[in-house]
């Protein structure tokens, strides 16, 4: 009997033991379930924080650019605005010197009274050959621009006359023919020409160089204050340029 109770009590603390240690071990393998899988979502976490940064990091970079896209658009428009004025006071310029003639300097005093006292009969001007009517304003615009390039102005100054007439490329012609009594010397006609040329395409490729020997020509009058502005123009509208790079040094003359 004593035997058999023994043997109950050790049973019953085999089982409560095996009991206990099943508990346990549940307890262990729940516990370590639970910090794997919040490792596995504190990664996921980590990854989705490193995307939404990179996205933050690419809507930074888009928005630094647009931001310099639109300082760009603003000096564009700047300039643009400035370029107007400059055209219009051009015009002004343009129109005061038809009404006002320029005076007439010293070494040109001395060409006239050496013109007068001449005795010798001027030499008679080579007829130009007439152009032919056949020939296509696209052709003749090559062949101008040819010439001049070739510095044989006379011709080209015919041939861009005709593509004047014929309403061709007006804004160029007129640029090429100022360009051609620039070159001659003759600053008040040029500078006509390149308020028409400037009136009628003022975003030209040419702008640059339009208002520099506009600013030249009327340097060369003796109006150096409105050579002043022109100059001014052509450095703020146009900084990278080797017109720009003229215009300081007449300037500092």
């Amino acid at each position: 009997m004593k035997i058999f109770s023994l043997f109950s009590i050790l049973l019953v603390t085999i089982f409560l033991n095996a009991e206990q240690s099943v508990y346990s071990d549940s307890d262990f393998i729940d516990a370590d379930t639970i910090a794997k899988k919040n490792s596995r979502e504190l990664f996921i976490l980590k990854q989705k924080i490193s995307q939404l940064q990179e996205i933050i990091d690419g809507l930074k970079s888009l928005v630094k650019s647009q931001s310099n896209q639109i300082e760009q658009l603003k000096q564009k428009i700047e300039a643009s605005s400035n370029l107007e004025k400059v055209i219009n006071q051009l015009s002004q310029r343009v129109a005061t010197l038809e009404s006002k003639p320029f005076p007439i300097n010293e070494n040109e005093k001395e060409i006239q009274k050496d013109i007068k006292d001449k005795t010798l009969k001027p030499k008679k001007e080579k007829k130009e050959k007439k152009i032919d009517k056949k020939i296509s304003s696209e052709q003749l615009y090559k062949d101008a621009v040819l010439n001049f390039t070739k510095s044989k102005l006379t011709k080209a100054q015919q041939l861009f006359k005709e593509l004047l007439k014929r309403s061709y490329k007006s804004a160029s012609v007129n640029f090429y023919l100022g360009e051609i009594a620039y070159k001659k010397g003759r600053y008040k006609e040029a500078i006509s020409y390149y308020q028409n040329s400037a009136t009628l395409n003022e975003n030209a490729n040419y702008m640059d160089k339009l208002l520099l020997h506009t600013a030249v020509s009327l340097n060369k009058k003796g109006k150096s204050a409105d050579a002043k502005v022109f100059f001014k123009a052509v450095i703020d509208s146009y900084p990278n340029s080797n017109s720009a790079k003229e215009a300081k040094i007449y300037l500092k003359k």
